[in-house]
């Protein structure tokens, strides 16, 4: 699993942590699912790319650095989250109580805090998080802070006694 983004011209592939990847216009694609299924239905099938997706990650890199704690598997997705050119994120792991994360990215390449672009930055969040702590993680109190070009969320346990 590389570090870096690997960019192979002569293949026409990218890799990120060493899966391969396409660059795409994020924004648009979630302007135009907004707009096809509505906002509601459109963050309901962002959330479930992406929360497998962020699953899958996490998983992967638990099992290529199984001696690695929470907190250095967070930095390794931090790192992806940039080398795929999602933006600047920080992620601080708050292990209370209620154990969460607070996500915060700068320079989001999608914008929003409804709809698939909340999604496509939190959810990922959300399943990564799911899969290194073996406990259900949610997407709560998203924003996007246009002055600052910040998006930010928190990601908290699911709490089980809700619907």
């Amino acid at each position: 699993m590389s570090d870096d983004s690997v960019w192979e011209k002569e293949k026409g592939e990218l890799r990120i942590l060493g899966k391969r990847c396409t660059a795409i216009d994020v924004q648009s694609l979630c302007e135009y699912l907004n707009s096809l299924v509505g906002i509601q239905v459109a963050e309901v099938i962002m959330h479930n790319l992406e929360f497998r997706l962020g699953k899958l990650d996490a998983a992967t890199l638990k099992a290529n650095k199984p001696q690695a704690n929470v907190n250095e598997l967070m930095e390794e997705l931090v790192k992806s989250d940039q080398l795929s050119g999602l933006g600047i994120t920080k992620a601080k792991f708050n292990e209370s109580a209620d154990i969460s994360a607070d996500i915060e990215v700068a320079n989001p390449s999608v914008k929003g805090s409804a709809g698939a672009a909340k999604s496509f930055v939190f959810s990922y969040w959300a399943g990564a998080i799911t899969a290194l702590l073996d406990k259900e993680f949610d997407v709560k109190n998203v924003i996007y802070d246009q002055d600052r070009n910040i998006m930010k969320g928190s990601i908290v346990q699911r709490d089980l006694h809700s619907k």
